[in-house]
């Protein structure tokens, strides 16, 4: 009987895990529901025959465009461009001696002229002079006072002549641009520039000024003309940029 004991126990472990594993619940999927539904292809072919869909509802039919003022393709010639700078030279040297108005002593026209609510394009010249007249801040002067905008890149794109861009360091006497209806915050005028570095620069030439970046023109005979984008910081009011 002894010998027979260990044997014995072996059988009833044997028959009592064949008992237990024939008496537990049956296993369930870790994924429920059909496993095609989490089929890539089959995700992907689904989505063949539906509108495409994108992040938070950008360019949705169904939701205002994102650029609502853009403006359509445009081109302009460098012949038109050229013809420009000579016909804003010409206006500016009729009025060499008077004194300066409006946001600058520079003359605005040309081709170019675009106004969205993300930048702005357009064409300005700025005339040389040699004897000095009163700047918009009551400087005597023979350059126009620097420019200091809060709220916009500039990028500029020289289409004619050549002188000097003064840039960086700060506007002594400086002061906020006034119009019709009183100051204008973050926009600012005055000279001369303190502790700011000059730049040659010619036809062809490109120059980006940050925002709240110091900017005087210093042109040479001839004056020169530049294209200029206007990047709005943000979402900066456009009726405080100049």
């Amino acid at each position: 009987m002894k010998k027979l004991f260990p044997a014995m126990v072996i059988g009833a472990a044997f028959i009592g895990f064949i008992a237990g594993y024939a008496a537990r619940p049956s296993a369930q999927p870790i994924l429920s529901g059909h496993f095609d539904d989490f089929s890539m292809v089959a995700s992907a072919s689904a989505q063949e025959s539906k509108p495409e869909v994108r992040p938070f509802g950008f360019n949705s039919p169904n939701e205002p465009p994102l650029a609502p003022d853009a403006p359509p393709i445009m081109h302009w010639s460098i012949d038109d461009i050229r013809k420009a700078h000579t016909e804003m030279a010409e206006k500016a040297a009729k009025m060499v001696k008077e004194a300066g108005s409006g946001s600058s002593q520079s003359f605005g026209g040309g081709p170019v002229h675009v106004q969205t609510r993300g930048f702005s394009m357009f064409m300005l010249y700025r005339m040389f002079r040699d004897k000095p007249v009163p700047s918009l801040t009551k400087v005597n002067s023979v350059l126009d006072d620097a420019e200091q905008h809060a709220g916009a890149y500039d990028f500029y794109i020289f289409t004619g002549g050549t002188g000097e861009m003064i840039l960086g360091g700060k506007i002594a006497n400086q002061q906020n641009l006034k119009d019709k209806d009183g100051i204008i915050p973050g926009e600012y005028r005055g000279q001369p520039v303190v502790g700011g570095k000059t730049y040659k620069v010619k036809t062809g030439d490109w120059l980006l000024i940050p925002p709240d970046t110091p900017h005087q023109p210093k042109p040479d005979p001839g004056g020169f003309s530049y294209f200029i984008m206007k990047i709005n910081v943000g979402v900066y009011p456009w009726n405080l940029i100049r």
